[in-house]
């Protein structure tokens, strides 16, 4: 029995018709977006509170060193590389 593949580029007709509706679809909601968050103060102050435990913990690693070791320079580098090759 032959399995074949799923066409990764359906036949969906008039493409540029079906552009210029997904985008006058895309106009209208935006335009009528009436959506908002609004955040406690409870949560405000629990945010604020872990912003400053992370903070702490970053300036306890850069004071011991821990950012300078090998590991963590090699890893960066690893990172760096990966971002300047993807463009």
């Amino acid at each position: 029995m032959a399995i074949n593949p799923i066409d990764p580029m359906p036949n969906l007709g008039n493409a540029k018709e079906v552009k210029k509706k997904v985008n006058s679809s895309e106009e209208n909601t935006a335009q009528n977006v009436s959506d908002k968050v609004e955040l406690s103060p409870e949560a405000k102050k629990l945010h604020e509170v872990q912003m400053q435990n992370r903070l702490s913990d970053i300036r306890g690693k850069v004071e011991s060193g821990f950012y300078n070791s090998d590991e963590v320079l090699n890893s960066v580098a690893n990172s760096l590389v990966k971002v300047i090759q993807s463009k």
